[in-house]
């Protein structure tokens, strides 16, 4: 399968919301509680692109197979980690970009997507001069956790989302160097 990743334009936001929906679909079918509200949502993806932080992976007829966010302004929810980080770097001054809101349209799954898009982020991180990128999930996505780990992500600790409401704050989080 053909495709090239690009930032996301405003004609790709209704189709990156399916690709999110898919992937809230596909959490739910292994009964992983992450996702399974409102958010992620269109508004997060629209939100993504005000700060240039949305793509999409788009095959040769333009379809929308996945979509990424990809930021430099760090994380603070990062800043505490139950583990340790690769890198030393605050949410006040980052050396790394953060990953979120990844997610696959169903019908391009285990087709190498996602695997690309994280392949893609490392050069565009490259190009902004971070020294690592970093990643959560779940403790019960395992798919994202092998991925992590075959595209050379390690196991750094546990964080806790700081949401009210939030059912299951836990994160596995994940850093690779650049």
């Amino acid at each position: 399968m053909a495709f090239t990743i690009r930032q996301t334009l405003p004609q790709d936001v209704e189709a990156a919301e399916r690709a999110l929906e898919d992937g809230k679909a596909a959490l739910a079918a292994l009964d992983i509680p992450q996702w399974q509200g409102e958010y992620p949502d269109r508004i997060d993806i629209e939100d993504d692109m005000a700060h240039g932080a949305s793509y999409v992976a788009v095959d040769e007829g333009g379809t929308v197979l996945g979509v990424m966010a990809l930021s430099f302004d760090g994380e603070k929810t990062y800043d505490a980690i139950d583990g340790a980080w690769l890198t030393e770097s605050s949410s006040n001054s980052p050396t790394y970009g953060v990953i979120h809101r990844c997610a696959v349209r169903a019908q391009a799954a285990r087709c190498g997507v996602m695997t690309s898009m994280l392949a893609e982020g490392e050069c565009i991180a490259r190009e902004h001069g971070m020294k690592s990128l970093r990643i959560d999930t779940h403790e019960r996505n395992l798919p994202l956790q092998g991925l992590a780990t075959k595209c050379g992500y390690t196991r750094c600790g546990v964080i806790t989302l700081p949401y009210e409401g939030e059912a299951d704050p836990l994160r596995i989080a994940f850093e690779k160097l650049l």
